[in-house]
């Protein structure tokens, strides 16, 4: 897919303004910093006396609330202008993140969820512009991967702190701890001013091909190829989030403590953030179609090799396979995400890079809802088998990788077939 032309009228500046992707990368930090809620499930499970599949509603609300609002809250970002919207959302999010760490039960956390669902959205929906206006226009695959790789060190961090956070703090540890970096981030925010006035953006009309949510969807209507790659990311995040959900109940099962199992869960973060810096050399030497398929080749054998792992071998094997996966779902998001804002006009970047947050969001919801489920269905079968605890506890989250890779090994071959021209 070729690129629209740009309306933007360049100046002069910086190569690489440093801090101005720092507080960018700070700011949007509020939601790859949530992976460290995932470290402290099973605590929450158990301060509030719940069922294993009911802690799906901490991810659900907070995914479905911020994932139903991001389209419209990056129209807005192009509207009213990108920064103010960045800024509205992180005063939201401090306010929910602290609503979160304080709630006095089930319920009052789940509420605090979607508060800071609605934070997350205005916040994430206009990050990926800020990021963009920070170089020139042609220098948009750069600018993605960093943005993408700002991400995915957050992502590192995450279940790092998350753990350290839980050992002083207990499970509300998980959102204390981002209040500071929220609030540090909206402090900087108007040293931005003068570098993001550095470019001056067309006003998107209602009628646009994709200027708007309606013009978007009709864009998804017409074109196969777009609808295509987001239906993909909507499954490569479906699959990829697995991980997230199994990971933290199988790692304390096989005898990992809390540091131990963030330090694992950190590797495959470093996975994601190796990718996302990869993909712009990896661009340069194939397609954006080839570097998909590459990436999703890659996501799929480290699935399936972290499957394979068994209990008493999760290290170094599951460490391996962890930055493999990790590294082929780095290098996935940056494809897509040029490819989506490659298709989409200059004018809507707050709507494109909202785009590449709600398929991620409808993949996660999915996992949360559908993985849950089949998680505690293989946990019965295996104590219905006579396993232990612990082994049922791995029995049910390690089995479902097979399921996962074996999806996105399908997603592949369609990929494939897609390409072959066999199927328009």
């Amino acid at each position: 897919m070729s690129s629209p032309s740009s309306p933007l009228a360049e100046t002069p500046r910086p190569p690489t303004p440093y801090l101005g992707f720092a507080i960018v990368g700070c700011g949007a930090a509020i939601a790859p910093l949530d992976f460290a809620v995932n470290m402290a499930f099973p605590a929450m499970t158990a301060a509030f006396a719940l069922a294993t599949p009911d802690i799906r509603w901490v991810a659900v609300c907070y995914v479905i609330t911020y994932g139903s609002l991001m389209l419209f809250c990056g129209v807005l970002g192009d509207r009213l202008g990108h920064l103010r919207v960045f800024r509205w959302g992180l005063v939201l999010s401090a306010l929910a993140l602290v609503a979160c760490a304080a709630a006095p039960s089930y319920g009052w956390l789940l509420a605090g969820r979607v508060l800071q669902g609605i934070g997350v959205a205005l916040t994430l929906s206009c990050a990926p512009a800020l990021a963009m206006g920070l170089l020139a226009a042609g220098q948009r695959t750069q600018a993605l991967s960093v943005y993408g790789a700002m991400f995915a060190a957050a992502g590192v961090l995450a279940p790092l702190l998350g753990g350290l956070s839980m050992l002083h703090w207990g499970w509300a540890g998980v959102y204390g701890f981002r209040v500071p970096i929220v609030l540090l981030a909206w402090f900087c925010t108007p040293w931005l001013v003068r570098r993001l006035r550095a470019q001056t953006l067309s006003t998107p009309s209602a009628a646009s091909q994709a200027g708007s949510v309606r013009g978007l969807w009709g864009l998804l209507r017409r074109d196969a190829d777009f609808a295509w790659i987001n239906l993909l990311s909507v499954g490569v995040q479906f699959c990829g989030f697995t991980i997230a959900l199994s990971l933290p109940y199988a790692l304390p099962a096989a005898g990992w403590g809390g540091t131990a199992s963030g330090a694992m869960l950190s590797l495959w973060a470093l996975g994601v953030l190796a990718g996302s810096g990869l993909a712009p050399m990896l661009l340069r030497r194939m397609d954006l179609r080839s570097a998909g398929l590459a990436a999703q080749g890659i996501m799929a054998l480290g699935l399936a090799s972290i499957g394979a792992v068994p209990m008493a071998q999760a290290w170094p094997f599951m460490a391996l396979a962890l930055l493999v996966q990790g590294v082929g779902l780095g290098v996935f998001q940056v494809v897509y995400a040029d490819q989506v804002v490659a298709t989409l006009p200059d004018s809507a970047r707050g709507l494109s890079g909202s785009l590449t947050l709600v398929t991620r969001t409808v993949g996660i919801v999915g996992a949360a809802m559908v993985w849950l489920w089949l998680m505690e269905l293989l946990q019965i079968r295996a104590v219905a088998q006579g396993a232990s605890k612990p082994e049922a506890i791995w029995a049910g989250t390690m089995g479902l990788l097979p399921w996962a890779a074996g999806l996105a090994l399908a997603l592949l071959l369609l990929s494939v077939w897609r390409r072959s021209g066999r199927w328009h």
